[in-house]
């Protein structure tokens, strides 16, 4: 059951808004960083791995296209698994995809500090983590938790311009989505326009200079002891953002007939742009783990320093977009799942002048803050990805139960939900045993979440 509040909610954003937010969302660090982890992860083949992984994410895709065009409320993945498989089920959805929003925020602050760090080198200097003393959680640079430290070390050790540069791009985007839906959105279309410039002009002159032909290497596999599930989380990290466009649906003028079709222009496009980049920086760069910043460094070993800097300036775009759109998807998302739940009432609140939901937008962004001092960019993006993988199973699972709602946009047949449902099964029983007990704990915190969110509430049954 919806709240009375998602009334007080702007729908502003129509079909060419949703396709550039779907555009936005998914080509943030994935074109500009993730090159380089691909190819430390399988070498030269990995100039393959966004055309092989466009398949089964095309798949997904298709999946919350035929979702989404159910539902105008707000929620997404939330309201979809609620839907087919009652509130426990959605709220453990809702969860996971919030905390990989926050993740993915916190990651993308990294990354963008890391391309803005060939402007200013002191902003590559961070603190070694793993031996300070705080009871907060971070990651040490070979990915285990560390729990026990002093508060007063870690306030210390955070005092740094890496730090600075984080809350001041996390602060400035919270004060944008925070005036209005429309204004968060008009940041969202500008920073796609300052990112695919750039980097369609990239591409241009990759391919015309083709200076090293890398598809004679890309023709073998990796070697054994190859890993794979981490390529494919790398991956899907690259292009993920898609299954959080319908969180935000109460805010889109028509979202059952426009975010189908958005969600696959937006993604067909995507694929195209990452594949065509992988190429221009391989034929460019012929070893991509000797740079942490692949797509600039190609671009100066292609016209010189102002091709970096103009590279650069776009990757900084493009990832301060996809944080925009992080701001708007994971504090609808929190709103969306505390709607009817009176312990969790104060999150679902609307600024009767903004129209905004102002203290989920809060909390998004601190506990988003609180992740990107403390951790890593690959560390993050890693988190943020394996905790997508709940929405993922769940929506694939919903599409065959809400086709029986109302008519809608549709695949032919059970084989698109069951290959979806496939997929992100094999995704989860392919990770490595860090992330699987991350992902464990995640479920469990959700779960204890939403017992007490429960208490006096009178959630109608889906």
């Amino acid at each position: 059951m919806q709240d009375n509040s998602t009334e007080k909610l702007v729908r502003a954003v129509g079909f060419w808004g949703l396709v550039a937010m779907c555009i936005n969302a998914v080509v943030g660090s994935g074109v500009f960083l993730l090159p380089t982890e691909s190819y430390k992860l399988l070498g030269p083949f990995s100039l393959w791995a966004p055309l092989i992984f466009a398949l089964p994410i095309f798949i997904l895709v298709l999946c919350f296209a035929e979702a989404a065009s159910h539902f105008s409320e707000p929620g997404g993945a939330y309201l979809y698994a609620k839907t087919a498989f009652g509130d426990f089920i959605g709220f453990e959805t809702g969860w996971m995809n919030w905390l990989a929003r926050v993740t993915s925020l916190a990651a993308l602050s990294n990354g963008f500090v890391v391309s803005l760090g060939r402007f200013f080198p002191v902003l590559a200097s961070r603190p070694d983590m793993a031996s300070t003393n705080s009871s907060i959680f971070f990651f040490a640079s070979d990915g285990h938790l560390i729990l026990n430290v002093s508060f007063g070390d870690f306030l210390r050790g955070m005092m740094t311009p890496r730090v600075a540069v984080i809350l001041i791009s996390i602060g400035i985007l919270t004060a944008i989505h925070y005036a209005g839906v429309k204004y968060g959105a008009a940041s969202i279309y500008v920073f796609t326009l300052g990112k695919l410039i750039p980097l369609v002009g990239f591409i241009v002159v990759a391919l015309i200079a083709w200076r090293h032909n890398p598809i004679p290497a890309s023709m073998h596999l990796p070697g054994p002891g190859t890993d794979w599930s981490g390529a494919a989380l790398f991956m899907l990290f690259a292009y993920a953002g898609f299954e959080n466009m319908g969180v935000p649906a109460g805010e889109f003028r028509n979202p059952r007939k426009e975010l189908p079709r958005a969600l696959l222009v937006g993604t067909l496009a995507i694929a195209a742009i990452y594949v065509l980049a992988q190429l221009g920086a391989m034929s460019a760069l012929p070893d991509l783990s000797k740079t942490a910043t692949p797509i600039a460094d190609a671009a100066a070993a292609l016209v010189g320093p102002l091709g970096a800097i103009i590279v650069t300036l776009g990757a900084l775009l493009s990832m301060a977009g996809t944080n925009s759109g992080t701001v708007l998807e994971g504090s609808r998302m929190l709103y969306a799942i505390s709607l009817g739940r009176p312990r969790l009432r104060a999150i679902s609140y609307v600024h009767p002048r903004f129209r905004t939901p102002t203290v989920a937008i809060l909390i998004h962004v601190l506990f988003a803050a609180i992740l990107a001092c403390a951790g890593s960019f690959a560390k993050l993006a890693m988190l943020s990805a394996v905790a997508r993988l709940t929405t993922y199973l769940f929506t694939c699972a919903a599409v065959p139960f809400l086709r029986k709602l109302n008519e809608g946009f549709r695949t032919p047949g059970l084989v698109i939900p069951i290959l979806g449902t496939v997929i992100s099964l094999v995704l989860f029983f392919t990770m490595n045993r860090f992330n699987f007990l991350a992902a464990g704990i995640a479920i469990i915190v959700g779960a204890l979440i939403y017992v007490v969110s429960r208490s006096g509430a009178h959630v109608a049954p889906s």
